[in-house]
C-alpha cells in the first residue's frame, strides 16, 4: 500500500512537471565535436517514443539538477547532452512512463567523444493511477460553476536500469547505430 502511494505520489509529480517548460541543456548535435567538451547519448531499447528527463548530481548543493527534461520525445530516439570532460553523476526517467524509480549511471565524459547510454526499461506488473481534473464554466441553469472530474487508469509499471558503454569518436546522432 505505502509503495503504491509512493508510485501515486511520482506520477503526480509528473503530471506536475507536464505544465513547467522544459529547462537547462538542449539535445545538441553539432556537425563536429566542440572543444573541451564531451557528449553522452541517451538512447532506449523500446520503439515507444519517450520523454526524457535527466539530472546530474551537483557535488557543492549534494542533489540532483536537472539539465533536460522535454515533453516531447527527440528526434531519433537518441537524447546527445553537452558535459564538460570529467566524471558526472547522471540520473534518467521518462515523464510519460510510470517508472519505480529513476536510473542511476556513472560517466566517464572524454573530450571529443560520445559516452553511449543504453536505458533498459522492464515492465513489472500494473498500478493503478488516480486523476483528478478540474473545469470551470457555465451550466445547464446558465450560471457560471466550477466541476471536478475523478477518474483511474490502470498502467504498467515499468523499473528502469541504465548502463554506460564505453567512450566512441564523435559523429552526427543519425548515424549512431542506435537511433532510429
Amino acid at each position: 500500500m505505502k509503495r503504491l502511494k509512493t508510485i501515486q505520489y511520482l506520477f503526480t509529480l509528473a503530471l506536475l512537471a507536464a505544465g513547467i517548460p522544459g529547462c537547462s541543456t538542449p539535445n545538441v548535435n553539432p556537425p563536429h565535436a566542440r572543444a573541451n567538451t564531451g557528449y553522452v547519448d541517451f538512447y532506449a531499447d523500446s520503439p515507444e517514443e519517450l520523454n526524457w528527463d535527466v539530472a546530474r548530481f551537483d557535488d557543492q548543493t549534494q542533489s540532483f539538477k536537472s539539465v533536460f527534461s522535454e515533453l516531447e520525445p527527440v528526434p531519433n530516439g537518441v537524447l546527445r547532452l553537452a558535459f564538460a570532460p570529467g566524471h558526472h553523476r547522471l540520473r534518467a526517467t521518462f515523464l510519460n512512463r510510470v517508472i519505480d524509480q529513476p536510473a542511476e549511471v556513472d560517466v566517464e565524459v572524454l573530450d571529443g567523444k560520445i559516452t553511449p547510454v543504453r536505458l533498459t526499461l522492464t515492465a513489472g506488473g500494473t498500478v493503478n493511477v488516480d486523476t483528478k481534473k478540474e473545469s470551470s464554466g457555465p451550466t445547464a441553469k446558465g450560471r457560471f460553476g466550477r466541476r471536478t472530474k475523478f477518474g483511474s487508469d490502470e498502467s504498467v509499471m515499468y523499473s528502469l536500469s541504465a548502463r554506460a558503454e564505453p567512450p566512441v569518436a564523435y559523429q552526427l546522432k543519425e548515424r549512431m547505430f542506435y537511433a532510429h
